[in-house]
């Protein structure tokens, strides 16, 4: 009766592994995918910019954020929403998802092509840093 037990649990955490791994291995393919066409690509998540570096989080994965003349833009958006120097928002960008060279950082990072929409975050608690 303990063996029968023991072995359906072991089948079950097995299958539950798997499923996640799924997850995981389908949005890196998803990234790899874009990267290799070179296209944009439309995302959403949050920005958060201070102290001159910039991160975007979608639901799968955070990005840092290359400092081009759209990036600076949305920037410049943002800080005039809310000049509060720790405040998220919620945007809809179009991106390069490209590899970061430089070491110590996102292992990925987005350039900027497009701002699409730009609004304060209802819970800009989820990548703000401490003040």
């Amino acid at each position: 009766m303990k063996i029968s037990i023991l072995s359906i649990l072991v089948c079950l955490l097995t299958l539950g592994s798997c499923k996640k791994e799924s997850k995981d291995s389908k949005v890196d393919e998803e990234i790899s995918k874009a990267e290799m066409e070179g296209s944009l690509k439309t995302m959403t998540g949050e920005f958060i910019y201070a102290d001159s570096a910039a991160v975007f989080q979608t639901k799968n994965a955070i990005y840092g954020v290359v400092i081009n003349e759209m990036a600076e833009e949305l920037i410049a958006n943002v800080r005039d929403m809310n000049p509060d120097p720790y405040a998220s928002f919620d945007v809809t960008l179009k991106v390069k998802i490209e590899n970061n060279t430089q070491e110590d950082a996102w292992p990925k990072v987005v350039k900027i092509q497009n701002i699409i929409k730009v609004e304060q975050s209802q819970d800009d608690q989820s990548l703000r840093l401490s003040k």
